[in-house]
């Protein structure tokens, strides 16, 4: 039985166009309280005053999902707000908290002026870091789940499940369903696959994205989205043999046709569909990634 205060739901607005309703961080009252990813440096003030208005004055524990900037950005300001709080986060990627000058090259590469607009990370200090392998709390299991990034992590607690984005990105269209991969390079299928069953075998429960959407069922939408990955291989491996110099494009407008998850795209206003794309062409690079590695 869950016996747990119901999360909510914290979203931060960005000032880039293209990231209304995505940004943000589920927050389970306590005690203990907990707060499950706390997004980038520019919106991590907006987090803490939401917090202190709601009364919430201690923060016991930070969950990280994985350390993408996104999620983990605002990381040290939020720490400086809230003195008691450790910070749970994969082993692997402790470093990269500590000395974030790597993941924040890594993420100009990758999202360029979207990454400018975050801000950079901030070092951490060692001391406020708990490896995964060294949590221990009450009801809590914690899954190493790599797919989207090779640090993920997704935590169970009393019957309710943070998947960050280990179950792709979830936005809710009032009773449809819209659902993308993010697979960005270096993407390993098998990890993901094998990170998606790990969360089919645990009992049906109430299950939580990192951007935004929550569900009842977290054995629907975890079967889902393993129907989503196999689709996006077959579909991408098509595009790739047909038009290999053109696979973005052509990729792109396959998946929008044939998959019936990414049919809610048309609803979208323009600043949202062009942040999906964008997202988008990073997952079918994963993908391609993926392919030429199986073809070598």
């Amino acid at each position: 039985m869950n016996n747990i205060p119901s999360p909510f739901f914290i979203e931060l607005p960005q000032a880039f166009p293209g990231l209304d309703h995505f940004i943000g961080a589920w927050v389970i009252p306590g005690p203990p309280t907990i707060v499950i990813d706390v997004g980038p440096v520019v919106s991590v003030q907006q987090l803490i005053t939401n917090l202190q208005q709601q009364g919430i004055g201690r923060v016991d524990y930070v969950w990280l999902t994985h350390i993408h900037i996104d999620h983990a950005g605002g990381l040290a300001p939020f720490l400086e707000a809230f003195p008691t709080a450790r910070v749970v986060s994969h082993g692997k990627g402790l470093q990269h908290l500590i000395d974030p000058s790597r993941l924040w090259e890594g993420s100009l590469a990758t999202l360029k002026e979207m990454a400018v607009a975050y801000q950079p990370i901030q070092p951490v200090l060692p001391e406020r870091l708990i490896s995964h392998e060294a949590a221990g709390l009450d009801g809590l299991t914690i899954l190493e789940t790599p797919g989207h990034a090779p640090h993920h992590l997704t935590f169970c607690y009393r019957n309710l499940l943070f998947t960050g984005e280990s179950v792709g990105v979830y936005l809710p269209f009032w009773e449809e369903i819209y659902m993308r991969p993010p697979t960005p390079p270096r993407f390993f299928f098998d990890q993901a696959v094998a990170s998606v069953d790990r969360m089919l075998a645990l009992p049906d429960q109430p299950i939580f994205f990192a951007h935004a959407g929550s569900h009842p069922s977290s054995k629907t939408m975890v079967g889902l989205y393993k129907e989503q990955l196999f689709r996006w291989k077959e579909l991408i491996s098509s595009a790739w043999q047909d038009h290999p110099a053109e696979i973005l494009e052509q990729a792109t407008d396959l998946l929008l046709e044939k998959d019936p998850l990414l049919q809610c795209f048309a609803k979208m206003d323009g600043p949202t569909q062009q942040r999906e794309r964008f997202f988008m062409a990073n997952s079918i690079a994963g993908f391609v990634g993926y392919l030429q590695q199986q073809n070598r």
